[in-house]
């Protein structure tokens, strides 16, 4: 752990200016972690995290170790959200389909994050070396993933992150859904220096303006259920874009930016064709699943995980009797999210989104959410509607006409 003095001296360093990049200890394979967790080999590396197969010396287990990367340690908001999340994490979520977490600290100003360790691959791995997958098989993988998050937000807790490096899958056929809690972590520490946090490719529309609920995760969801029908993204950047990016950029700081841009203009603006375009496999019945699940629209995507779950099971395609649909218990007609309730009233055609967080007290303060356009068939009830009186105020005006 690092000393209270260097942080000390850092915290100085952040209050006068400028935060400078602290270069922290490396972290040595046969090292010993917490006292009690003995690094064996490093075995994955992303943008915000290492991952080691390590060995709890206690128990003789075999262990995951995930070191995240950065000095967020020295961040007070940072250390209170992480012990916050882990604890939450490793108490809340105990299912099947999810990672479960056994401990947590710090390390050499880094934090870490123990956990149970899958004998397997990523998906992300798994998609790159198949490329796209049967038909069947997705829809399997899906479902367990969707069951990890149907547990997850009747407990009120989003992933915010989900990607097909967050999914594990097991040699013996198990699907497993990581890093439940990690991304409030990352995310605030990106919020605080103005960056975009998440993975852009798997991110929901609303996720780039800084909002999301229960289901943003769905969205990710559908992402991810494309990518492994197609072997694609639904938006992503093509060799156009990517010399575009090139020109443009002085850098590659500046060439990150621009093609999170770029490719946030996409997701926005730009329509993703049906898997079956990319996949004649792919039957119409999948099609419309997907297309609803990536809908830029919240309010049109599947409203639960058991609703997603419901609608490839009522397919036929995979059969999964194990597992039982059941509704979200929410109060007052909304949508369970972690700390409140999201519920959707329509105005005059319009969508009103309002987020109602509970706080410990279970007193409730409302304030908007989000606000988005109402389906077609909103619009066409308020067209009919003008129509309806103009047309009693001309009948009117001729019938005084006349009357006159």
């Amino acid at each position: 752990m690092m000393k209270e003095k260097e942080k000390d001296a850092v915290r100085k360093e952040v209050k006068k200016g400028e935060k400078k990049e602290v270069k922290l200890p490396e972290i040595n394979i046969g090292e010993i972690v917490g006292g009690k967790y003995r690094i064996r080999k490093k075995i994955a590396s992303g943008g915000m995290a290492d991952v080691y197969e390590a060995e709890q010396i206690t128990l003789r287990r075999k262990v995951a170790l995930k070191i995240l990367k950065g000095d967020m340690t020295l961040d007070e908001e940072a250390r209170t959200m992480f012990y916050k999340e882990a604890q939450m994490v490793a108490q809340e979520l105990d299912h099947p389909n999810i990672v479960k977490v056994y401990d947590f600290g710090e390390h050499k100003g880094r934090f870490y994050i123990v956990m149970y360790y899958v004998n397997g691959i990523t998906l992300d791995t798994y998609i790159r070396e198949r490329g796209k997958l049967p038909v069947q098989e997705a829809l399997r993988i899906t479902v367990e993933i969707l069951k990890a998050l149907d547990y997850a937000h009747k407990k009120r807790i989003i992933h915010r992150d989900i990607k097909p490096s967050n999914v594990m899958l097991s040699t013996d056929g198990r699907v497993y859904l990581l890093d439940f809690g990690i991304a409030d972590i990352v995310m605030g520490s990106a919020r605080r220096e103005k960056r975009i946090p998440g993975t852009p490719e798997y991110m929901a529309p609303e996720q780039f303006k800084g909002r999301w609920d229960h289901r943003s995760d769905i969205y990710s969801v559908g992402v991810i259920l494309y990518e492994m029908l197609t072997g694609k993204t639904p938006y992503y950047l093509d060799e156009k874009d990517l010399a575009y990016i090139k020109k443009k950029s002085r850098d590659q700081k500046q060439e990150k930016n621009e093609s999170i841009w770029v490719l946030q203009r996409k997701v926005f603006s730009g329509e993703a064709p049906p898997p079956s375009r990319l996949n004649p496999e792919v039957p119409p019945e999948v099609d419309r699943i997907v297309m609803k699940a990536i809908d830029k629209v919240p309010s049109e995507r599947y409203q639960s995980a058991a609703e997603f779950i419901k609608a490839i099971l009522d397919t036929g395609i995979v059969k999964d009797d194990s597992y039982r649909v059941e509704e979200i218990e929410v109060p007052e007609g909304g949508y369970a999210t972690r700390g409140g309730v999201v519920s959707e009233e329509e105005v005059a055609g319009m969508k009103i989104t309002q987020f109602i967080p509970i706080d410990e007290e279970e007193e409730e303060a409302e304030f908007e959410f989000e606000e988005v356009e109402a389906s077609s068939g909103g619009w066409k009830k308020l067209l009919v509607g003008l129509f309806v009186v103009l047309l009693l105020i001309i009948l009117a005006a001729i019938g005084l006409y006349f009357f006159l």
